[in-house]
């Protein structure tokens, strides 16, 4: 099996200014291209010749390992961006709150993983087979997927990632993926069942609408019209999007998944998630 450099789902420029078309050039064009070519040149003639690039990666040492690890990695990693900003959807966002406690607190942990891992390497959010989400610093090639996990979203913290951009800024680099991570994407991700080949597919960041289940796209569709009224569980307001909450800045017509983060309730100024939605 030959394996060559996919197409990007956006343009080059696409991700400006967060992310620089020099950027894109060097980390997409050059890096990535430089591992595929690795990886050609060491699978020949072994038994990992003919096998899918996760079953290398679950299954390889060395440096055919580090080469199919960091070409997967780097597809998962490109194809979780976006230059359109998107919300976090949210059946996502009920997640992480139950396992990180509030959407804040996920992010400052996520941005202290990358922060603080030393040398070269990635920072995952990934699922465990019970359903409980996870931030896992990997050093150098590493993918949790050999631990049993399944990869939902990465940020690379690679040096090569973000000097053009950043210089040794690391932090100010997590803060821009935030902007461009395509939260859409790390739903569907999640909701996938992990047995089934599309999976991979999925995982490795080739991720559209097509051929996924209706339960997915019924979901995702559902949170990108969700006009449902939400109500405090602490106090019992209820927030209507069709009147917003025009004294705190939020316009009528507000979906309760696109709240900033920070909202409060008014009434008794408990965050977002102790909320749920009204009786219809």
């Amino acid at each position: 099996m030959i394996y060559t450099l996919p197409p990007l789902p956006y343009a080059s420029d696409a991700l400006e200014p967060r992310m620089s078309k020099e950027t894109i050039e060097y980390h997409y064009g050059k890096h990535l291209q430089t591992y595929i070519d690795n990886l050609n040149s060491l699978i020949p003639g072994t038994i990992y010749e003919n096998m899918e690039l996760d079953e290398i990666v679950m299954t390889a040492e060395g440096p055919i390992f580090n080469n199919a690890a960091q070409v997967m990695n780097h597809m998962f990693f490109f194809n979780t961006l976006s230059p359109k900003r998107k919300n976090i959807p949210q059946e996502l966002k009920e997640h992480l709150v139950r396992d990180f406690g509030s959407i804040e607190t996920f992010k400052e942990q996520f941005k202290q993983a990358a922060v603080s891992l030393f040398g070269s390497g990635w920072v995952w959010l990934a699922q465990d087979s019970g359903g409980k989400l996870h931030i896992i610093p990997e050093s150098n090639a590493g993918n949790p997927m050999r631990d049993g996990y399944k990869p939902l979203m990465v940020i690379d913290v690679w040096e090569h990632a973000y000097y053009i951009d950043y210089r040794n800024r690391r932090a100010a680099f997590v803060d821009i993926c935030w902007d461009l991570t395509d939260w859409e994407v790390v739903l569907i991700r999640m909701l996938q069942p992990p047995v089934d080949r599309i999976t991979q597919t999925v995982l490795i960041g080739q991720t559209t609408r097509e051929g996924l289940t209706d339960a997915i796209t019924d979901a995702i569709m559902e949170d990108e019209k969700d006009m449902r009224s939400y109500v405090c569980v602490t106090c019992g307001w209820i927030y209507d999007p069709a009147e917003g909450d025009p004294e705190n800045g939020v316009p009528a017509g507000t979906p309760f998944s696109e709240l900033p983060d920070d909202w409060t309730c008014p009434a008794c100024g408990v965050g977002k998630e102790y909320f749920e939605p009204a009786a219809r």
